[in-house]
């Protein structure tokens, strides 16, 4: 059960990756449209645990042709195997914590909340409901009565390092009547997207320095390599090399968390208290960046008169929340909520 959700999610997740648009949903393309049905899908029974799963043997085997790959192959999945059956055990007690909490009624009671706020369609019919299994979306789309369709698949889980709690959106609008006129399969959603909430780092692994820490590194640097005028100029010119070389490291330079425990027993202290908080937390966050994106709310950074929209380079500042959460728009246009100091915990470690 544990592999398959997670190949589940991974497919949902690399189909929405795939798709994702560095531009705003234009409510002018469903203008006409009367009613969209709101679909909330959370396929999981309960919270899972992400391992990094292993293909060095598959790499390695490689090496030695199809019989190599092949024993690699099995190699991997032996490995593959054993992580999931240690997860399954390391993650019971989190899900004993959260036994009386109905996970898919908080993500679709927030989803149905907030897209009250969606003006560009009159009616608007959310439901809590699970695709057949093998089912594809447009055929799911071609039986509603509604013009609209937006499916919204969610997934949760603790990270492989237990250092946040993680939900996962992925999100499609699909006009029924263009999927009948193109048929399923040439169909494409109207608009599709990904949001991603990170917890905060209760159990945080690693983080970026705060600013007053780089303004005391500053100043550290600033008495190590004196450049004033009582310095011979030779000294002054290799002291100025040295502190702009140091500053320029600033804001990459990361500090390891006292107390981090891969264990996540912080998580389970006093009944699981910043567990439950943060998983009950999770889907009114999540639900709002689904909405806001689809009524114009996060907006893209206005372009010079001429100039063509591109992907960022940086991400996108869109909100700033309490306890130092933000909410940003990633480079390949993906929303994500997270701690501004932590890093983005993925499945195969943490990226900055």
């Amino acid at each position: 059960m544990f592999k398959k959700i997670l190949i589940v999610a991974a497919a949902l997740l690399t189909t929405a990756c795939s798709l994702a648009p560095y531009e705003n949903f234009d409510s002018k393309v469903v203008q006409g449209k009367q009613s969209m049905r709101l679909v909330s899908q959370v396929s999981q029974e309960e919270m899972v645990k992400e391992f990094v799963p292993s293909n060095s043997g598959s790499s390695a085997g490689a090496q030695f042709g199809l019989v190599g790959a092949l024993v690699g192959s099995a190699v991997d999945a032996s490995v593959n195997n054993s992580r999931a059956q240690e997860a399954e055990q390391m993650v019971e007690p989190f899900r004993n914590a959260l036994l009386d909490l109905d996970v898919r009624s908080l993500v679709y009671n927030q989803l149905a909340e907030n897209s009250a706020r969606i003006d560009w369609v009159a009616e608007i019919n959310p439901v809590m409901e699970q695709l057949e299994s093998g089912k594809k979306p447009e055929e799911y789309v071609l039986g509603a009565d509604e013009d609209l369709v937006l499916m919204v698949d969610t997934h949760y889980s603790l990270k492989p390092g237990t250092e946040v709690v993680e939900f996962v959106a992925a999100y499609a609008l699909y006009d029924r009547d263009a999927v009948r006129n193109s048929g399923k399969s040439k169909s494409k959603p109207i608009y599709s997207n990904t949001a991603t909430v990170q917890s905060y780092p209760h159990n945080g692994s690693i983080r970026r320095l705060t600013e007053s820490e780089k303004e005391a590194e500053r100043l550290a640097l600033e008495e190590r390599y004196p450049t004033g005028e009582d310095v011979g100029k030779n000294t002054r010119a290799r002291n100025q090399k040295y502190k702009n070389k140091a500053l320029s490291k600033l804001d990459k330079k990361t500090l390891s968390v006292p107390g981090y425990n891969p264990n996540g027993s912080v998580w389970l202290a006093n009944d699981g208290a910043l567990l439950r908080q943060e998983v009950q937390a999770a889907p009114s966050l999540l639900a709002s960046m689904v909405i806001k994106d689809l009524i114009g709310e996060y907006p893209l950074p206005e372009l010079a008169e001429g100039e063509k929209r591109k992907h960022a380079k940086v991400p996108q500042v869109l909100e700033e929340l309490d306890d130092g959460m933000v909410i940003t728009r990633q480079p390949n246009g993906m929303l994500l909520s997270k701690h501004r100091d932590a890093p983005v915990y993925t499945t195969f470690g943490n990226v900055f």
